[in-house]
Order: C-alpha cells, then sequence, then structure tokens
C-alpha cells in the first residue's frame, strides 16, 4: 500500500474558501498523488452557521472530523476545529508525513509542534508565530515558505533553515493568446487596495475595469460593502464573481492592478499574470517587487493616486514601453526557481526526508 500524505490547512477548504493558500494546498496535495502518494486535506468546516451546527452534530456522534468530501483527487475531513483533535486523525490515517500551510494559527501550531510528527510547515503568512524559536529538540519538521521575503521574516525568530518553494503554476494554465483591453483587479478587499481601486477608477472614467472574485467570508464587513458599493456607482467598473479558470479574465485584461496595502507574503495572482505576458502595476508592500520582477511596476503604497493613473496610462500610451514589459513579464515568469519542475523536486526531496528515505 502506498504511503499517505496529510495536509492540514488552518481555516476553511475548496470549494467553500477559494484563496492563495487552499490552491496552494490542494496543488501541493495532488502533486504527491501524482507521485504515488495516497492525499487527505484536514480542514475547517465552510465558516457558515448550519455548516458549523451539522459539524458539531457529525463530531458528537461519529467523532471528530467525520465530515468528509472529496475535491478532485483527494479526500478532505472537516470539523468545526479543534487542534488537539488532530492526534485522532493522525493516528487514523497513520501518514508518513504532514504538511502543514500556515497562517497565523499559533493554537494549531502549538498542537503540531508538541506532537512533534514529521511535518513539512509551509508558510503563506507574513507574521512568523515565535513557536518556531522554541522548537523541540531533535524536532521532525522542515520549512519552507513562498518569497524571499517570508524567509527574512522566518530567520528573524528562528534559527532552523528555510526553504523558498513558490506555488506550483503549470504555464498552460495561464497563457494566452490575446488580451484586452481592460485593468483587471482580483479581490478588490481594502488589505488588497480596494478603496484605492475605486479611487482610480473613478478618476479615468476612460478606462474599463474587470473586477473578480473576493472573499466569501468577508462580505458582510462594513470596509468591504463600502468598497463595494463605490465600485456599483461607477459605468466603467465590471464587477464579476471568482473564476476557476484565469484565462478567462487574462484575455480580457491589458494589465493587473495590485496596489495592496499589506504586506503580501508572495502575490499568487501577479506571478499568475506574468505566465500570461500581463504587466503588474503594484505596491510596494511585502513579496510584491519580488514576485513582480521586471514584469511590471512597482508604486510606492503611500505614493499619491496621481502616480498610480500615471503608470496605468503609460501602459495604454505607449505601445512599445508596454511590449516590452510584456516581454519581460513572459521571461520572469521563466525564471527556473519558478519552473514546476524545479518547485516539484523541491517537495519530492523534502518528502524523501521526512518519510526517512
Amino acid at each position: 500500500m502506498s504511503e499517505k500524505v496529510l495536509s492540514i490547512v488552518p481555516r476553511g477548504y475548496l470549494p467553500a474558501l477559494t484563496g492563495g493558500l487552499e490552491i496552494c494546498a490542494m496543488e501541493t496535495i495532488e502533486f504527491f498523488i501524482e507521485q504515488g502518494y495516497q492525499g487527505a486535506v484536514a480542514a475547517k468546516c465552510p465558516p457558515t452557521f448550519w455548516a458549523t451546527v451539522k459539524s458539531r452534530i457529525a463530531r458528537r456522534f461519529k467523532g471528530p472530523f467525520s465530515l468528509t468530501h472529496k475535491v478532485k483527487n483527494h479526500q478532505v475531513y472537516t470539523d468545526f476545529w479543534h487542534p488537539n483533535a488532530l492526534s485522532v486523525l493522525i493516528n487514523k490515517l497513520n501518514p508518513a508525513f504532514l504538511v502543514c500551510h500556515v497562517s497565523m494559527c499559533d493554537d494549531l501550531l502549538q498542537k503540531l509542534i508538541d506532537i512533534n510528527y514529521p511535518t513539512l510547515f509551509y508558510i503563506h503568512s507574513r507574521e512568523i508565530s515565535p513557536l518556531f524559536g522554541t522548537l523541540p529538540h531533535n524536532h521532525r519538521f522542515v520549512f519552507a515558505c513562498e518569497s524571499s521575503f517570508i524567509k527574512a521574516q522566518f530567520q528573524q525568530v528562528s534559527n532552523a533553515p528555510i526553504d523558498v518553494i513558490r506555488p506550483i503554476l503549470p504555464p498552460e494554465k495561464f497563457q494566452i493568446s490575446t488580451s484586452g483591453d481592460a485593468i483587471l483587479v482580483i479581490n478588490p478587499h481594502p488589505k488588497k487596495g480596494g478603496r484605492l481601486i475605486a479611487e482610480i477608477a473613478r478618476l479615468i472614467p476612460h478606462r474599463s475595469f474587470l473586477i473578480v472574485g473576493g472573499w466569501a467570508n468577508t462580505q458582510q464587513d462594513q470596509e468591504v460593502i463600502g468598497v463595494e458599493q463605490a465600485l456599483e456607482k461607477l459605468p466603467n467598473v465590471q464587477r464579476e464573481a471568482h473564476v476557476d479558470d484565469m484565462r478567462t479574465v487574462f484575455s480580457r485584461a491589458h494589465c493587473l492592478l495590485m496596489p495592496c496595502v499589506v504586506a503580501e507574503a508572495y502575490g499568487r495572482t501577479a506571478a499568475e499574470a506574468l505566465i500570461a505576458g500581463i504587466p503588474v502595476v503594484a505596491s510596494d508592500q511585502g513579496a510584491l517587487p519580488e514576485t513582480v520582477g521586471d514584469g511590471g511596476i512597482i508604486v510606492g503604497i503611500d505614493a499619491p493616486v496621481a502616480r498610480w493613473i500615471e503608470q496605468l496610462e503609460n501602459l495604454f500610451n505607449d505601445s512599445d514601453f508596454y511590449r516590452t514589459l510584456s516581454q519581460r513579464a513572459i521571461a520572469t515568469s521563466q525564471q527556473d526557481v519558478r519552473q514546476a519542475t524545479y518547485i516539484q523536486q523541491q517537495l519530492l526531496d523534502h518528502a524523501k526526508y521526512l518519510s526517512g528515505k
């Protein structure tokens, strides 16, 4: 029988919650399955009242993590979340190793550190837990993160070695043959620069904006509502729901706008856009300058809105500049460390170490 890998997601999972962490977790476990492992995911139940009630009832009569569903080729075990119950699931599945996708969840981290099971901690957060500085003697862990920016944050609290393993982005999922004329925005949440996005769109009514997706679990947030109401008033804004196939929006985009106001751990959408040859105009927060590289324009988050508009207009008015930046975007996406084969080998090397091979 093939060995098992259990991936731990510290919040909801696909299809109920779709974000960079969840997609990365799915792609990682599916890769291990392709390599002959059996894969499973443990996650919180969907963040709704009835889902939590259903999970609590199931836990009472069938035990923790008794609700399951299938995503692609792996089983997903959900619970209303009690990190102590992870021991039950680990003992049940007996995996060769764990992959814990980390996003600021100290109670979960504390439990896994205490268990000291062979674990790849894959860090997706700009805030690194101080628990990583107090690891048990002879621990059975390895560490990875999505960017050099996060690696530097980690090294401030721990002396443990850590690899930069970028998300697996198969080029065929993002490459396009033609592009459009819209300024594309993915998720206009206030943390992603939603208010600035609305202001830019208001000030350049002659440009079309295609604004896609958003975090479903924040729809009742008053700041989110305020941004959405501001966007709704603008005739040059087309608002659409989340899409699974990014080519459907990249083919309509002239550039990608990412004025994030918080430090991004990687900036997955930017990396995807580069593959499509879509130039990125992004803020200087977190790993965005590193991810965008030569494939776009970085603007200081404190720069006036006029600076953002100037850079966007240059991409429309200077065709030679746009063509050069598009070519640089593709070249940046083709760096060795961003290639799927390179990233997959990194994962395999860690898997062999953790499973004692």
